[in-house]
């Protein structure tokens, strides 16, 4: 099958987007041409000017091949990779499938405008990384397309198991994003502040003592769970996902209203101005004052209190008829190395199970002694870590959700 995967590189630091790329190329059953969007931009990077030789090349390839792919990159944090071809894309003669990154409500992009963008490309299938009743229900108004619950897996050929359990020096260690108070959920920073603040004598190591949090590229990300006897994951997403971005629309207009600093609306005139407008000089000076008195409105709520936003937007908010937390990549990442994973208790899209593929923390941490006993027993920890990598080697690889979209084409 002749396939376009059209993808943006704008980061080294999302392992996902990487395996999603070679799981297509790799697979014998898509004759797949990859195609980084962002590779093609002007000068200009912030206003997405792509050079006009890339940018035909990029349609009469549209024009040709039997399946496109929108690979995750494309719709997770802006739509402006996507906007020069959207007119293609909507008269074009093979199927379309898109994935969709960040299936949460965030500051700078909300779920509406990619459900917008699915409606108006008429999507013949979105893939989306819920459990498929939540797809179902996020994407009802995409009334042409098939949703099809795909999320990440383990690619085994760059997150395999290097160190034995007795030589890695790290008990519990892990890298994160923190999560921002507009998604009303707080698990992934409670876990990691948890062990922060209470560490048992652990070797612990979070990355909250680094001015940039040391994230790793793919191979980086590899060699640190290498390090690791055990890692933090909790489910991604939020229980208060909407289709409409009602509550993180009125947690912008709050925080915006509320804060001390001036800030910059996503791709408002201001940001612009502010980003490539101003002569070096004056932008350097506004550097050293930005984080006093200039926020862009993608960090607008650093300085929040998650309680006092939960209370005020969350407390009394009816949550959706469907479970919207999924597994994420990461949680096939440690599997890959053999890492034992501490989670809390989710459904983890119902492929990981506790007791058998991860060690299930109370939220109250009221079992940290019962994990104290698990990391001190080897033997214990190699058999639940060898179990659950079997368990994904044979179920959930990459190629085993690319079989499953064939399928499903």
């Amino acid at each position: 099958m002749k396939t376009l995967l059209l993808h943006s590189y704008y980061t080294d630091q999302l392992s996902y987007y990487d395996d999603w790329v070679d799981a297509f190329e790799s697979h014998k059953e898509f004759e797949t041409t990859s195609i980084n969007v962002s590779d093609n931009w002007g000068a200009f990077s912030d206003d997405y000017f792509i050079h006009p030789m890339a940018y035909k090349e990029i349609l009469r390839t549209i024009e040709k091949v039997d399946l496109i792919i929108l690979h995750h990159s494309m719709n997770a944090d802006t739509l402006k990779f996507i906007e020069p071809f959207i007119s293609a894309l909507s008269n074009r003669r093979g199927k379309l499938v898109s994935f969709v990154g960040n299936e949460v409500n965030l500051l700078n992009i909300g779920m509406a405008p990619k459900i917008k963008l699915l409606q108006d490309l008429k999507v013949d299938i979105i893939a989306t990384q819920l459990l498929p009743e939540a797809g179902k229900w996020l994407y009802e108004s995409c009334k042409d397309a098939s949703v099809l619950s795909l999320p990440h897996g383990l690619n085994p050929a760059k997150f395999y198991n290097t160190i034995e359990l007795n030589d890695r020096k790290i008990d519990i260690g892990t890298r994160s994003t923190k999560y921002g108070v507009y998604l009303g959920d707080d698990d992934r920073n409670s876990i990691i502040n948890y062990f922060h603040d209470n560490p048992h004598g652990l070797n612990v190591d979070l990355g909250l003592n680094t001015e940039d949090n040391n994230r790793f590229d793919r191979n980086g990300w590899r060699l640190f769970l290498n390090s690791c006897k055990a890692t933090l994951a909790t489910e991604a997403g939020s229980f208060y996902l909407e289709p409409s971005d009602e509550i993180v629309s009125n947690i912008k207009k709050y925080l915006i209203k509320t804060s001390p600093k001036l800030i910059l609306p996503e791709e408002s005139f201001l940001r612009r101005a502010y980003r490539f407008a101003l002569p070096s000089f004056l932008r350097k000076l506004l550097l050293k004052f930005k984080g006093n008195y200039v926020a862009e409105i993608s960090s607008a709520d650093q300085e929040a209190n998650f309680q006092d936003i939960y209370e005020k937007f969350f407390a009394e908010t009816p949550l959706p008829p469907v479970y919207t937390k999924c597994i994420s990549s990461r949680h096939f990442e440690a599997v890959g190395t053999q890492t034992l994973q501490i989670m809390y208790p989710g459904r983890y899209n119902d492929i990981l199970n506790p007791r058998e593929h991860f060690f299930e923390l109370q939220k109250d941490h009221s079992n940290i002694d019962d994990l104290l006993s698990l990391l001190d027993n080897r033997k214990r920890i190699e058999e639940i870590t060898s179990y659950t990598h079997h368990h994904v080697l044979e179920n959930h690889t990459h190629r085993h959700r690319l079989d499953y979209l064939l399928e499903s084409i």
